[in-house]
């Protein structure tokens, strides 16, 4: 019996990998964010702040306007809880997988509520220069970033673990990773935050996806030993019931 209960919690390799990745990431991730929180509640500024932001203010434009404000949009509460319901009820529908679709919930729900808690803690205010847009709140870490990190790179997660081609894949992989990178920049080209912040949000966001997601791996591989000892004891009964 014990036996049996070791191999339907064994982990096979590539899981192991993700998760010494996963744990490895988080420690930089997190060493990182406590870095620049650290600097944050000791009211030092930022040097790259200001360079990044004229660097990305030097390319501004009518056009580049209008195209920043639709990258915000994409990263937005309201398209994020949008694509959110959407990508949950293909997952339950399509793939049947409801733990998929729980941890996906968790993965962006969860990581707005994160994201409220350490703007309430930290009380950033946000730049009162080269404003576009009004956006009320705190601004550190940035909750568009944050929100991106986490939904975008769930989709991608699961693109990853899809059936699809490896050049797909890859693909679709950069695709996502740019509308996660161009969605921080557009909160900076909008001057509703620093760069700090937007840093400080794909970080914590990070941090949060990796562990929704090595959550989400340990539960799939619960679920596919148990069903594998499950077959093999049905086996062995059908075998013993022959015999006798």
């Amino acid at each position: 019996m014990f036996r049996k209960r070791k191999e339907a919690m064994s982990f096979p390799p590539h899981v192991t990998m993700w998760v010494i990745t996963g744990l490895l990431f988080s420690t930089i991730c997190l060493y990182m964010f406590i870095s620049l929180s650290t600097d944050l509640i000791e009211k030092k500024q930022f040097l790259f702040d200001k360079n990044v932001i004229d660097t990305i203010r030097s390319y501004a434009s009518p056009a580049m306007d209008g195209f920043m404000l639709f990258m915000t949009e994409m990263g937005s509460k309201f398209m994020l809880g949008l694509l959110l319901v959407i990508s949950m009820t293909w997952l339950f529908v399509k793939r049947k997988d409801v733990w998929g679709m729980r941890l996906y919930f968790i993965t962006v729900a969860g990581g707005g509520l994160l994201n409220l808690l350490l703007k309430n803690f930290f009380e950033r205010e946000r730049p009162n220069i080269n404003r576009i847009i009004e956006a009320d709140g705190f601004s550190f870490p940035s909750g568009h970033s944050m929100g991106s990190m986490t939904y975008y790179g769930f989709l991608g997660y699961l693109v990853l673990r899809s059936k699809r081609k490896p050049l797909s894949k890859l693909g679709l992989g950069i695709l996502l990773c740019l509308v996660i990178l161009l969605i921080g920049i557009s909160r900076i080209y909008l001057g509703v935050h620093y760069p700090s912040d937007v840093l400080a949000g794909f970080i914590a966001g990070g941090v949060w996806l990796v562990t929704c997601i090595s959550l989400l791996e340990i539960i799939y591989l619960y679920k596919e030993n148990r069903h594998k000892l499950t077959k093999r004891i049905n086996e062995k009964t059908e075998i013993s019931q022959l015999d006798n």
